[in-house]
């Protein structure tokens, strides 16, 4: 997410709500959404379905299956939800970036949801 300060726009994690310090790793999704390492590696290890259908803040993509697994934000939890796509599309990204010290371990996590 992005907001407007004194000193111009602000690239917030839209899932911990905290500024970005212009070195912390950050994937951005569509319409100007951001998620952090930090989120991502929490998002992760909890994604899990729940009831009803819902939106995706990363892709935009409206009406997902309840079945399909996802990360609410404790922050802002019916603002800020991910889908395990978007999950594991950028834990991927991240995975290949030389600059990030984390590496996504694929088999340590779900299989993607086929719905």
């Amino acid at each position: 997410m992005q907001r407007q300060d004194a000193d111009g726009v602000v690239i917030v994690c839209d899932f911990c709500r905290r500024d970005w310090d212009g070195a912390e790793a950050m994937i951005e999704g569509h319409l100007g959404s951001v998620i952090c390492l930090s989120c991502l590696k929490k998002a992760l290890d909890t994604q899990a379905p729940l009831s009803g259908k819902f939106k995706c803040t990363m892709c935009q993509r409206f009406n997902m299956p309840p079945e399909m697994p996802r990360y609410h934000s404790e922050v802002a939890p019916t603002e800020a939800i991910i889908c395990q796509e978007c999950l594991y599309q950028a834990a991927g990204a991240f995975s290949k970036n030389p600059d990030v010290e984390w590496k996504w371990q694929r088999e340590n996590y779900p299989p993607a949801f086929k719905g």
